[in-house]
């Protein structure tokens, strides 16, 4: 090699001046430390096609130099093609012959080549071209080959870590996001960006919230993310924003600081959770609670009123023969009550159909996975987290349960008003005279019934169906009167049934002939004994611990009341009952 100068980063050293006893002992030095460093070395001659590598290129694939003919022209493909993964094996070639026609630079691929037990490890390869001092030509490419399969794994277990943080953020419904140490998006989920009204990530990387949120709002989250910066944690804090839509959208964030491994604060890691809905419902709730309040005292003298008008009017219609007109002005009532009743449960199913569960299974998530995240994030991070999601689930847990109470409480008093009042239209019908009856379509009234027990019906998971035999369904009654008793059956029935059991449901059948007109409420549910089945009707008696004691009373006096008769059969507990109610056509 006398006539090469062999170029470094270190320095230039040209062979034609070293003494052939030094050239020699530089050559073993330079060879010792490829062997400790466990380096293969490699020279390809392109005149001969051959390639000549030392036993450390061999012996890190677990092969033996002296299997290989390294002398032998056009060995290149033994040596080294026919190693080569076989995805990888285009590439390197044309990598490598790219370089060989135009060697500027230095020479670097990235290749697997198959192990003798049949493994195949990543080899990165380095190198350069020699050169002919006189003609210029490239007269041999001169190299490294070193075992980095190691690397490669933890890279590629990082890599898929990442994936599988990035799947499950893009993937929660709640706003994740982080930022730099001047407040701005590094990394946003598709939540994110959906509140920000942009549909790729690289529309609010490097962006503050003044420069993604106009106005006031913008300035208020670039406000907190410097608190944030500052050390100041925000937890559970309530903002609201703008959509894209223009409309009024509310979220419970969290940030909080994140430090390097010097102590100072780098990142911001925050979390947002939608609570437009529960907004809505507290706006609606206290909005009804104004106006209950609002309207209590004139409740209070109205009441007084009734009772003093009651008993003036039932006087004057015991003498005058005009009970009617009480029995209407409680109709009335009845009818706003039932649509109170109505507006009052729209509430508690939207508050019922809240996120608490997916919160839990996420908190649950979390907290199981929290030491495989906090590999990938870190401890801090992880915790952070955890604490994110129990704070979020504790809030939004809470809010539930007094907006179910407040409600609860709302539908109890609406229900005992009504109680009240089907008392007291009884007491008008047994002291009056029996008056004229509109005619009422029993099939209407059950399908209203049943579009008011709808939610709670598919929340429990009950099925209810529906049999209507063909003739004459309408009767002359009181349509108020009739709501109700169809009402309380429906919902004993429903409170009757096991929510632990698979199979959930109620029947209605109706049919009628030239006489008679019958209705079938057919449940799953608990039953009864017969020592139960005889106090049913007595005034007062009760199965429920919150119940008055009137609900079947007062069904068969109005079914009566209407010259009909009314029945409730088991044949035992745990075998469901039947509820027969016939009127005369």
């Amino acid at each position: 090699m006398g006539n090469f100068v062999i170029k470094s980063e270190i320095h230039d050293v040209d062979e034609s001046h070293i003494k052939p006893e030094d050239l020699r002992d530089l050559t073993r030095k330079y060879r010792a430390m490829l062997t400790s460093s466990n380096t293969g070395a490699w020279e390809y001659f392109p005149k001969e096609n051959l390639l000549d590598c030392n036993n450390v290129y061999f012996s890190m694939l677990g092969r033996n130099i002296d299997d290989f003919a390294r002398a032998q022209a056009k060995n290149l493909d033994s040596v080294w093609t026919e190693l080569i993964h076989p995805d990888d094996r285009m590439e390197a070639i044309t990598r490598f012959f790219d370089y060989l026609v135009k060697p500027e630079g230095m020479f670097e691929s990235f290749f697997r080549m198959k192990h003798a037990n049949g493994d195949w490890i990543w080899i990165c390869s380095r190198g350069g071209a020699l050169k002919d001092e006189k003609t210029g030509k490239v007269s041999s490419l001169i190299g490294t080959n070193v075992d980095i399969t190691n690397q490669k794994h933890a890279e590629e277990e990082i890599q898929r870590e990442r994936t599988l943080l990035r799947t499950l953020i893009d993937n929660l419904p709640d706003t994740i996001y982080v930022k730099d140490a001047q407040a701005r998006k590094i990394i946003a989920n598709k939540a994110d960006l959906e509140c920000i009204g942009r549909k790729t990530e690289a529309e609010v990387i490097g962006k503050t919230d003044t420069e993604l949120f106009p106005g006031e709002i913008g300035e208020r989250g670039y406000a907190n993310d410097l608190e944030v910066l500052s050390g100041r944690p925000q937890l559970n804090k309530e903002e609201f924003f703008y959509d894209p839509q223009g409309c009024e959208r509310w979220l419970s964030t969290s940030k909080v600081p994140v430090y390097d491994k010097f102590g100072r604060i780098d990142r911001i890691l925050g979390i947002g959770h939608d609570i437009t809905e529960r907004k809505k419902s507290e706006q609606a709730l206290r909005k009804l609670n104004d106006e209950l309040n609002a309207q209590s005292k004139e409740l209070k003298a109205l009441n007084q009123q009734l009772i003093l008008q009651k008993e003036q009017e039932l006087e004057k219609a015991i003498a005058q023969g005009k009970f009617e007109i009480a029995s209407e002005v409680l109709h009335d009532i009845g009818n706003a009550l039932v649509g109170f009743g109505s507006y009052l449960t729209r509430i508690n199913r939207a508050n019922e159909q809240s996120a608490l569960e997916s919160l839990k299974s996420l908190n649950i998530f979390v907290k199981g996975q929290q030491a495989l995240i906090g590999e990938a994030i870190g401890v801090d991070k992880a915790n952070a987290l955890v604490s994110i999601t129990e704070g979020i689930l504790k809030t939004q847990g809470e809010s539930q349960r007094e907006i179910g109470t407040s409600v609860g409480e709302l539908l109890h008093i609406v229900s005992h008003i009504q109680e009240i009042l089907n008392i007291q239209r009884q007491l008008v019908r047994n002291h009056g005279s029996s008056h004229d009856r509109k005619p009422v379509n029993l099939v209407d009234i059950l399908d209203n019934c049943r579009s008011m027990l709808l939610a709670s019906l598919e929340k429990k998971g009950i099925k209810l169906s529906m049999s209507i035999k063909p003739g004459s369904h309408i009767i002359k009654g009181d349509h108020t009167k009739l709501m109700q008793v169809m009402l309380n059956v429906l919902k004993n029935s429903v409170e009757a049934i096991d929510m632990e059991s698979e199979n959930k449901a109620i029947s209605i059948a109706i049919e009628s002939d030239e006489t008679h007109l019958s209705l079938k409420f057919t449940d799953n549910g608990k039953g009864f004994d017969k020592e139960t089945s005889k106090k049913f009707f007595q005034r007062g008696f009760t199965t429920k611990k919150s119940g008055t004691g009137l609900g079947l009373y007062n069904c068969r006096s109005i079914v009566e009341s209407h010259a009909g008769t009314f029945d409730i059969k088991s044949d035992g507990p745990g075998l469901g009952a039947v509820t027969t109610i016939k009127f005369e056509i």
